[in-house]
């Protein structure tokens, strides 16, 4: 078991949280920069994991993908509908019609959003703002591209990643000078390049690509030799991803917000990296990654909203902004992770006891 893969994870699902609760001033804007790796992360170990190397059918390739695409669409579906319940009870106790609620929502120009970019109103609204469930819906589409194009997928990996990585960067400076407007829509808007195609994409292709080097290089080595050879990676991998924090950094202070910084790619290359050079992840944090880290990237939001409501309210005092991020992962890891892990260990145990 790789724990600190979910080690990572855990980090990777507190760092979504400081996106969308950031942390005031300059130290602020580091973790923001910083915390950008998450999402091309989450993609990264999904494709790592997605098709083992000794896998060379293409009805085996498809036969794996096809179990997590339908894995991600119960989840996906099951996560939308929470969402959604929430989203008609917070519009109706706000005296908004059904029907204004929902040819806001569900209309032709948001329906153009969502299934170009994953994003618009079909995803979020004044009832949760953040349009986190990109990333379900990106990788569901990047499943079935894999799927259709199972025969060429190891032909021409690599050179999708440089192509679509090349595009998701020059856009980035495109962002700061010279911002066109694809679509009719301004190229500084945040989904335009973070999206299925610039993001998970690449960034699954990525994982896949790792997954085979590491592959071969086992088949050659054998797993010990693999294992001798692998720990000198540690050093290296560190100043990666270090350089790619550094990098984050400088470009949110010289280019602005990026969604996807440069930093990014090198932080989740050197993450990668380190995922295979022996280190383990601890003694309790990783179980939090392996349990949790889904549950609280996919419900935070509610999470956030659901304080903010509370709030305003007064049922809650007001929180200050460079407490609400720590507020808030402390409501996640409870009220997300701690009681449904006991609630469910419970119920096992009784399940057992009865038998």
């Amino acid at each position: 078991m790789n724990t600190f893969i979910y080690l990572v994870k855990f980090l990777a699902s507190m760092s979504v949280i400081t996106i969308h609760t950031r942390f005031p001033g300059t130290i602020g804007t580091m973790i923001d920069a910083i915390s950008r790796c998450a999402c091309p992360f989450f993609f990264a170990v999904s494709g790592r994991f997605l098709i083992p190397y000794t896998m060379r059918e293409n009805s085996d390739i498809r036969k794996r993908v096809s179990h997590s695409l339908n894995k991600i669409l119960k989840t996906t579906g099951m996560v939308y509908t929470i969402y959604l319940v929430y989203s008609i009870i917070f519009h109706l106790k706000n005296e908004i019609s059904l029907k204004e609620w929902f040819t806001s929502k569900f209309n032709l120009s948001e329906a153009r959003w969502f299934f170009l970019f994953n994003s618009g109103k079909f995803i979020y609204d004044g009832s949760y703002t953040f349009d986190h469930m990109w990333y379900l819906f990106a990788l569901i589409y990047v499943l079935f591209l894999i799927y259709i194009f199972a025969p060429v997928l190891r032909k021409w990996y690599k050179a999708l990643v440089v192509i679509l990585l090349g595009g998701l960067y020059f856009g980035e400076i495109l962002q700061t000078y010279y911002p066109i407007r694809p679509f009719d829509i301004s190229i500084t808007t945040w989904y335009v390049l973070r999206n299925w195609l610039f993001v998970g994409l690449p960034f699954m292709l990525i994982g896949i690509w790792f997954s085979d080097y590491v592959g071969a290089l086992k088949e050659k080595l054998g797993e010990d030799g693999f294992a001798d050879y692998s720990r000198k990676w540690r050093i290296p991998a560190a100043v990666l991803l270090v350089i790619g924090m550094l990098s984050s950094c400088a470009e949110f202070m010289i280019l602005g917000k990026k969604e996807c910084p440069f930093g990014s790619l090198l932080m989740v290359l050197g993450i990668l990296f380190l995922s295979e050079a022996g280190i383990n992840g601890g003694k309790y944090l990783w179980k939090i990654g392996k349990e949790g880290s889904a549950n609280i990237y996919y419900f935070h939001v509610l999470m956030i909203s659901l304080v903010d409501q509370l709030s305003y309210y007064g049922v809650l005092p007001d929180i200050s902004m460079a407490a609400k991020p720590i507020v808030i992962m402390m409501f996640c890891l409870i009220f997300i992770w701690f009681i449904p892990k006991v609630i469910s260990q419970n119920l096992l145990n009784k399940s057992i006891t009865e038998r």
